[in-house]
């Protein structure tokens, strides 16, 4: 017998195709509850430029070296203007030479998306590097092939790439902790828990517990993170591309789109599989220990 629960995830993907066809431009999405393994799939597989998403992908292969002792995390860099990279970020507007460990640059990274801090990430991750983890890890539709403000690299047509689907399956390695060490995939997720600015989040209930990396370039938002739940944790991703006119569009249908899923997860979380409400006292220890701050 057919629970009202799967009715529900294929009346909630009609809805999301609809909000995704409604985009001037290019649009995927794809949802993953990591408890029950449900999925939505919406142009889910269409290749998209990553823009900084991909930095997720760099800080996962920056903790496998350094849980190799191939890499000091936290050796202390000194930083000038011969690093620097225009564009997001806070280190190629400072006036004076500053000493971070390699920690704090992965992390300047992820939470304001700092160029000049990608680039030396990327130079101590290396770009074959991080191919060869994702080529590990079976995420196969997702490449990174340049350095932030490589303006020859993107002309030439070698843009960092990413699907949905791999970035949702990345996240759910990453939570489940397979594909790469448990304490590479923890401490992962403990720095894209930090706060940034991104696409998700203000569309979430204040609190909320979210682990994610936003991107945007001219006519590309992305955003891509799991959202934690007492019982139903879910993973999502959204990428837009070819977006016409203002570049708020992209933001909205994100901001929105994540909403609107959000409250259905919210009521999957606090129900039975027939749909009633589920008392809170009987959520399971073990599904609330998944609840990570």
């Amino acid at each position: 017998m057919k629970s009202n629960e799967t009715a529900l995830w294929e009346h909630l993907s009609g809805m999301l195709e609809d909000k995704l066809s409604s985009f001037p431009g290019l649009a995927g999405l794809c949802l993953r509850d990591l408890t029950s393994g449900e999925e939505i799939r919406i142009h889910a597989d269409l290749v998209s430029p990553s823009a900084s998403t991909i930095k997720m992908h760099i800080l996962a292969h920056l903790l496998e070296l350094s849980e190799a002792g191939d890499l000091d995390w936290f050796e202390r860099i000194k930083l000038d203007r011969t690093v620097s990279v225009p564009g997001s970020g806070v280190l190629a507007y400072f006036d004076d030479p500053v000493e971070l460990t390699v920690r704090d640059v992965a992390t300047l990274m992820i939470i304001v998306s700092d160029n000049t801090a990608t680039n030396l990430c990327i130079d101590w991750a290396t770009i074959d590097g991080v191919n060869e983890m994702l080529g590990r890890l079976g995420l196969t539709n997702t490449i990174l092939q340049r350095k932030m403000q490589d303006h020859d690299s993107v002309r030439e047509g070698n843009e960092n790439l990413s699907t949905p689907a791999d970035v949702v399956r990345f996240l759910d390695l990453l939570y489940s902790g397979q594909g790469l060490s448990p304490s590479v995939c923890a401490e992962t997720l403990r720095i894209l828990k930090k706060p940034k600015r991104g696409y998700m989040s203000p569309a979430l209930p204040e609190g909320t517990v979210i682990a994610s990396k936003p991107g945007g370039m001219d006519k590309v938002r992305n955003d891509a993170g799991i959202v934690y739940q007492e019982r139903r944790p879910y993973a999502l991703c959204i990428m837009t591309t070819y977006g016409l006119g203002d570049r708020r569009l992209g933001e909205t249908l994100i901001g929105d789109t994540v909403n609107f899923i959000h409250g259905y997860m919210t009521m999957l979380d606090r129900s039975g599989p027939w749909g009633q409400g589920v008392p809170m006292a009987f959520l399971s220890d073990s599904a609330a220990s998944h609840t990570a701050v």
